[in-house]
């Protein structure tokens, strides 16, 4: 890494030094946990500067970074939704047919039971 690529200059000639974010502040952006975050990082998915042995920092142009690689966006090709037919429900309703065999049937029992019971 440059010089140039770590700091900005103002308009006043002055060099600015980019905002370093610890790794508390990616997870809150993220929605993540401080973990997460340092897993990321190990693993080379996010950039960071290493201020000390134990301490990393986060440039905010890596956490953008590291946004725009994982984000998508959804292309829908279809102009209206297509409504999805399924098969009818097993037993579901009866045909007349079958409602008059089965008041013939249950008329016929009725009539058996009365017989016996007289």
């Amino acid at each position: 890494m440059t010089d140039n690529e770590s700091r900005k200059e103002t308009d006043q000639g002055q060099i600015a030094i980019a905002r370093l974010l610890t790794a508390s502040e990616v997870a809150k952006i993220l929605g993540i946990s401080k973990k997460t975050v340092n897993k990321l990082a190990r693993e080379a998915k996010i950039g960071f500067v290493r201020v000390t042995e134990r301490d990393r920092r986060f440039r905010e142009e890596d956490v953008q970074k590291y946004i725009d690689t994982r984000s998508s966006c959804v292309h829908i090709d279809m102009k209206r939704a297509v409504s999805v037919s399924s098969a009818p429900r097993k037993g579901g309703e009866k045909t007349s047919r079958a409602k008059s065999c089965e008041a013939q049937v249950t008329g016929s029992l009725v009539e058996e039971l009365k017989a016996l019971c007289r």
